[in-house]
């Protein structure tokens, strides 16, 4: 008896352990347990509301902006009318369509170039380092400053993933998304522009230009295209703050 007591003692710690483990295992277990309850109890309601709601605001977006285009075609028979039926027409249409086209309200054709952006299939698979992922992403920069030479390179209409630039345009990042004009845009982000070809692809190709590390990284494509459409700006146009200086 006095030889096995010394043994029983020196193993007394895995007795302690085992029941260590049996008490973990059972919370864990019940852990589990309660996380499935409370997916299996809330996500069949809470979803299907959620795509109930998005698919409804879909759809009254889309009635709105048929709705808008809509009053805008009205908008335009008044004015013809109305221009027609004033001395000068001919001026009043002419300086009526030129500030359409430089508001960006109206959609234009030309010749121009179609650049299309992209995060970088250099990244390889295995890294996980978020600096360095970060690098090989697009960036509302890179489209700011695309964009921006493309202005200074003479483009007269940019559109980017159908969004038309105006001057009240903002593009920003919102998580993994950029938005432009308040909609939310993912990559690939087409770049629109009309101008002369040649000229806007020798701007953004220049050494140390803004599309000169995205080409190094194969995040970019640019296309001279013979005819273009930039379609017409689409949002809001009203103005609750500015108001014209009064001659």
């Amino acid at each position: 008896m006095s030889t096995m007591l010394p043994t029983v003692r020196g193993k007394s710690w895995v007795f302690q352990v085992t029941l260590l483990c049996i008490v973990l295992g059972a919370l864990l277990g019940l852990s589990l347990r309660t996380q499935r309850e409370l997916v299996s109890k809330n996500m069949p309601s809470r979803f299907p509301a959620l795509v109930a709601a998005y698919r409804a605001a879909r759809a009254d977006n889309v009635l709105l902006k048929e709705e808008g285009a809509k009053k805008s075609k009205e908008i335009d028979d008044l004015q013809e009318k109305l221009a027609q039926g004033t001395r000068g027409s001919k001026e009043v249409i002419e300086a009526r369509d030129a500030a359409r086209l430089l508001a960006g309200t109206v959609a234009v054709r030309g010749p121009g170039l179609v650049v299309t952006i992209n995060d970088s299939p250099k990244l390889k698979p295995t890294e996980t380092r978020p600096d360095i992922i970060e690098e090989f992403m697009v960036h509302d920069q890179d489209i700011k400053a695309l964009v921006d030479e493309l202005c200074v390179a003479g483009a007269e209409a940019i559109s980017i993933n159908g969004q038309r630039r105006i001057a009240t345009t903002s593009i920003r990042c919102v998580g993994p998304v950029v938005q432009v004009n308040k909609v939310e845009l993912a990559p690939p982000y087409v770049i629109k522009a009309v101008g002369d070809p040649t000229v806007l692809e020798t701007s953004l190709k220049t050494q140390g230009g803004p599309a000169s590390d995205l080409i190094l990284l194969d995040m970019i494509t640019v296309k001279k295209e013979a005819m273009i459409d930039v379609p017409a700006y689409t949002g809001s146009t009203t103005f609750y703050v500015a108001k014209p200086v009064a001659q």
